[in-house]
């Protein structure tokens, strides 16, 4: 026997075996759920008596033969051990009774008269048999049996009392409604004995399984494999099975639950009754919803009935506590059903649910799966329904649910308001994730536009996303309708989103006056638009700054509320206070994170580079822009592309990567960034990178295009974009002293030109225009205020020209102290140019096999001539020798022969080995000839 846990029901059947041989006849009556081990026992139980010299007669139920009339008595009859003149005679008898039925008609449940004497005269010969061996009639599934045979074995229990028979039935623990009436009349009789199987115990479980392995893993698998099973026999063994095909080692106690498992699962659900395996569809499809009454509604059955079939899944060990123990159960059965059926119960389960006042998410969870099961939903309560569990997955965070929820929505609505609500907001959640694949939305809410079928906030919305993928040009169209409506959304959120698009792109003005505030101001958003008026005003920077914490500290990061954050950081950046917005940078970063929101991440990660840019760290900065701009494809990036660009070229021009940085300038950036802000950080990025390599020239034209866009806008903040400084470099490398110091001039009476960081680097510009009595002090305020603002690299800067104006002034022993300083500075930075400038003579800067140093900058000066040293600054910039000659009104051929001396004098071969610090010393010593 192999299921040794059955020993009590097994002893049971032996002992009434024994009743029945001394001449006492006994029924007994085996119960259990599905698959519970009711046929192994029942015939390893016929196999002993058949061994111990009795005569076997045996017979199962089946679903199929439940209308043919003595179908069980017929099996009984032909069994291989009854006697052959009794089966003759039986089989004789059952034919002219079957013939006779037929003709005569009748209940096919009543035995008849006829059939009473059949059946008498075959008892009477049975008992006869039995006088010389014991008889076991064993049934198996008689819950199956046709009502004729049924009625059979009642007319041979009440005759069975004094013989030697024992009759042994196993039938489903809860039995269908036509076998109840049979059930009473079996158990009532005094000579009848109830056995009922319940599932494996764990122990039980154990000795199933170390038929299979060895005693080790057996006991470490039997927890795990009961929990899974419920004690299921046929489950238990199917476990078993998966285990050994994921070859698990010996002693492994992780479950594995595969194929065998699901098909164990099914295999149980169709041995019984078709409601049981309709039960178990609709309770795997209403998940932890599958109460009887609930079942009841969707299938269309009694509430007893569904009650009934969960009690016997429950027994069967596929559920617990009225839910599918194992995820891989639920799986099987609903991949059992055909698509076009279970689409057709998702939709009657919404319904259903809908109608009982359901949670929105339950419901559009059933909307969504049928419609993915190309089931038709309809109706503007799935419309309601869907909208409203999209806005709960959103507060959730589960946004891909949340897009395939609203897109839904939109294609059910038959009301176009609606449906260009729909668009709107998918177009606003799905530029969360993903803005490439967002745009696609942009083409439905231009035709409704067109159509005059947006509303004035959706129209604002589309025109910010109009604005970051680059269609500047329907943002006045988008707009226009805007101004002068009555309903015009010019406060709260919507007036914050003018006063945002505004302050990107300031031409919006032309399409819609962006209203003023003025007096006490309550609402978040609106004060979130006057903090970006006072940024414009160059207001107190106290103020601002405190506008910009409070709004920071009070907002949670999401849709709503992305604008107020973007615009306080951007506030606390303009205001240089990079610690602060370092600080609410890093901690919506890792919201952003845990909340999976790629493009919230690619633009606070590009600020948050931005934040490292001013701070000084290059490197961080670089790092952290070519992250941003990975985040997202170029398209996606849309106009605000120019952010992490501008920031990662001027990381890398600091660096002395101006092979980086050219390829930077190389990717293709759309034509209107250049009417937004970010393209006024572009083009002073690219201009800094023009100088550092010589193009001086390309650096103006950009620095002066920044300054007319900046000065048309009326956005002409220092602090925002300081081209004026970038332009008086660029005079300054072009010899224009005068142009360089009136552009500083007018930049520091500039509104917002105090902060220390600006203010540090424009008085670094403008004491290269100064005279050497002048140049010290304002170089000393410069890193005074750079100090303050925590800029690292300007500061080093500013630090490398004070060195230069205290050689120029003779205290060459401050200039060491100074020079040493702004190394140390130019090194934590990884400024490479910078440091090359602070060391020109170290060992990396010549070839291996020279061992001779070169000559400082300011040796340089001293032994190259006049006439030399114009000629090397002007090469050390970058010019050719053709723009050298016609700059000093030289031939090319003096050009070249100046410079073949000064590269003997510098010990160097090319014109980019010349010292990089050449050109500041040249400002210092034409001031000191002025002087």
């Amino acid at each position: 026997m192999s299921l040794v846990e059955r020993h009590d029901e097994f002893g049971a059947l032996t002992r009434l075996y024994a009743e029945a041989a001394r001449g006492r006849g006994q029924v007994a009556l085996i119960s259990g759920g599905v698959a519970s081990g009711k046929t192994e026992l029942l015939h390893t139980f016929a196999e002993h008596v058949a061994g111990a010299g009795a005569v076997l007669l045996a017979a199962t139920g089946s679903r199929a033969e439940r209308t043919l009339r003595f179908g069980v008595v017929r099996q009984l009859a032909q069994s291989p051990d009854i006697p052959g003149t009794l089966g003759e005679q039986a089989t004789r008898m059952l034919r002219a009774r079957e013939a006779a039925d037929a003709e005569g008609g009748g209940d096919p449940s009543a035995l008849g008269r006829e059939s009473a004497r059949m059946l008498d005269t075959l008892c009477a010969t049975l008992l006869e048999v039995a006088k010389q061996a014991p008889v076991v009639i064993a049934v198996d599934d008689v819950q199956f049996a046709d009502p004729a045979s049924l009625q059979s074995l009642l007319y041979l229990q009440r005759r069975i009392r004094f013989g030697r028979v024992l009759v042994v039935l196993t039938e489903w623990a809860l039995p269908r409604p036509t076998q109840a009436v049979f059930r009473a009349e079996v158990t009532r009789q005094p000579n009848t004995c109830h056995l009922r199987l319940a599932p494996l115990s764990p122990a039980g479980v154990a000795e199933l399984l170390a038929q299979r392995f060895d005693q080790a893993t057996a006991a470490a698998l039997a927890p795990v494999h009961h929990a899974v099973s419920g004690g299921n026999p046929l489950l238990v063994t199917a476990l078993a099975e998966d285990h050994r095909a994921a070859g698990r080692r010996a002693g492994e106690s992780d479950v594995v639950v595969g194929p065998e498992f699901a098909a164990g699962v099914l295999a149980c659900l169709h041995r019984w009754e078709p409601s049981m395996l309709d039960v178990a569809k609709g309770l795997a499809l209403l998940g932890g919803t599958g109460a009887p009454v609930v079942l009841a509604s969707l299938l269309g059955m009694t509430s007893d009935c569904a009650a009934q079939a969960l009690d016997v899944l429950e027994m069967a060990g596929l559920l617990d506590a009225g839910r599918f123990r194992h995820p891989v159960a639920k799986a099987a059965v609903l991949e059992s059903m055909a698509p076009a059926e279970r689409g057709e119960l998702h939709l009657r389960a919404a319904r259903l649910r809908f109608r009982d006042g359901a949670q929105a998410v339950e419901v559009a969870a059933h909307l969504t799966a049928a419609a993915d099961l190309d089931t038709r939903v309809s109706g503007q309560w799935a419309v309601a329904v869907l909208r409203n569990a999209a806005q709960e997955d959103l507060v959730a965070d589960r946004v891909e649910l949340a897009i395939r929820r609203m897109e839904l929505a939109a294609a059910v609505t038959d009301e176009p308001a609606e449906r260009a609500d729909l668009t709107t907001e998918l177009l606003r959640v799905q530029w969360r994730r993903n803005p490439s694949a967002a745009a696609r939305h942009l083409a439905p809410l231009r035709a409704a536009m067109a159509e005059g079928g947006l509303s004035p906030r959706n129209r604002l919305h589309l025109a910010k996303f109009l604005l970051w993928y680059g269609h500047t040009d329907e943002l006045t169209e988008a707009l226009s309708a805007l101004s002068g409506a009555p309903d015009s959304p010019t406060t709260g959120q919507a007036g914050l989103a003018l006063h945002w698009l505004e302050f990107l792109h300031p031409p919006v003005v032309t399409a819609v006056p962006v209203p003023r505030q003025s007096g006490t101001i309550a609402d978040p958003w609106t004060r979130v638009a006057a903090m970006l008026d006072r940024v414009r005003s160059g207001a107190a920077r106290t103020e601002t700054i405190a506008a910009a914490e409070q709004v920071l500290q009070s907002c949670r990061l999401g849709e709503q509320t992305l604008g107020s954050q973007l615009s306080a950081l951007v506030t606390l950046i303009l205001a240089d206070r990079t610690d602060r917005a370092a600080h609410w940078c890093d901690a919506l970063l890792v919201e952003a994170t845990e909340r999976g929101a790629a493009t919230w991440l690619a633009v606070l990660g590009a600020l948050r580079a931005e934040v490292s840019l001013r701070q000084g760290d290059l490197a961080a900065a670089a790092e952290g822009a070519r992250d941003a701009v990975e985040r997202l494809s170029v398209q996606g990036w849309g106009v605000a592309i120019g952010v992490p660009l501008a920031v990662h070229v001027a990381a890398a021009t600091a660096m002395g990567a101006h092979d980086r940085a050219a390829g930077l300038l190389r990717i293709p950036v759309p034509e209107a960034m250049f009417q937004t802000q970010f393209g006024l950080r572009y083009l002073a990025a690219r201009a800094e990178h023009y100088l550092a390599t010589g193009r001086a020239h390309a650096a103006l034209a950009d620095h002066q295009r920044c300054g007319a866009l900046m000065a048309r806008w009326d956005l002409d903040l220092p602090t925002l974009v300081p081209w004026r400084s970038g332009a008086a470099a660029a005079h300054l490398a072009l010899g224009n002293r005068d142009a360089a110091r009136a552009l500083m001039a007018e930049q520091m009476s500039r509104p917002g030109a105090d902060g220390p960081r600006t203010r540090g680097i424009s008085l670094r510009v403008l004491a290269a225009t100064a005279t050497p009595d002048r140049r010290t002090p304002l170089l000393e305020e410069s890193v005074e205020s750079l100090h303050t603002g925590g800029d690292r690299y300007e500061l080093a800067r500013s630090l490398l020209a004070l060195s230069h104006a205290h050689n120029t002034t003779g205290d060459t022993e401050r200039a060491r102290t100074v020079a040493r300083r702004a190394t140390q500075l130019a090194k934590g930075c990884q400024a490479d140019q910078l440091t090359r400038e602070l060391i020109p003579g170290r060992e990396a800067e010549v070839p291996e096999q020279t061992t001779e140093r070169r000559p400082d900058t300011t040796a340089a000066l001293d032994i190259l001539s006049d006439a030399e040293r114009r000629v090397a600054v002007l090469a050390a910039l970058g010019h050719t020798n053709r723009e050298i000659g016609n700059k000093l009104y030289i031939t090319v051929s003096t050009v070249e022969q100046h410079l073949t001396r000064v590269y003997r004098k510098l010990n160097v071969s090319r014109r980019t080995d010349l010292p990089a610090g050449l050109p500041q010393q040249l400002l210092a010593a034409a001031a000191a000839e002025e002087n």
